[in-house]
């Protein structure tokens, strides 16, 4: 059981450091280029925006930059083609990096409730 423990908290640690990452990258992405997405899809720049806003936003582009499908989904199909991969990679490492953290908190919380009753 020693093991197993030891094995969560390595997981936990590894899920803090990826949301860190993630939240720290939608910082960056949210001051420098996502203003230019806002001018290609809103038509404006969206000044005063806040940072929850930006969490459900930039990931959001993301998604549409990582998979044709998501584009379509979410109607962001027309920005595909307006950006360099160059300019894409970081918005889909920061959508990615959020969906592991989401994915692995679920994972410990189901590892925590069903094998270890840590709490």
């Amino acid at each position: 059981m020693q093991s197993l423990e030891l094995y969560f908290w390595i997981f936990a640690v590894l899920t803090l450091i990826c949301g860190f990452i993630a939240i720290g990258m939608t910082f960056y992405l949210g001051r420098s280029k996502g203003k230019e997405i806002d001018r290609l899809v809103y038509g404006h720049e969206i000044s005063s925006d806040s940072m929850f806003y930006k969490i459900l936003r930039l990931p959001n582009y993301g998604g549409a930059f990582a998979s044709r499908w998501l584009a379509k989904r979410t109607h962001l199909l027309h920005i595909r083609d307006q950006f360099d991969k160059k300019f894409q990679r970081p918005f889909i490492i920061t959508h990615y990096l959020f969906m592991i953290g989401g994915i692995s908190m679920v994972l410990l919380f189901i590892l925590d409730k069903l094998f270890l009753k840590i709490t």
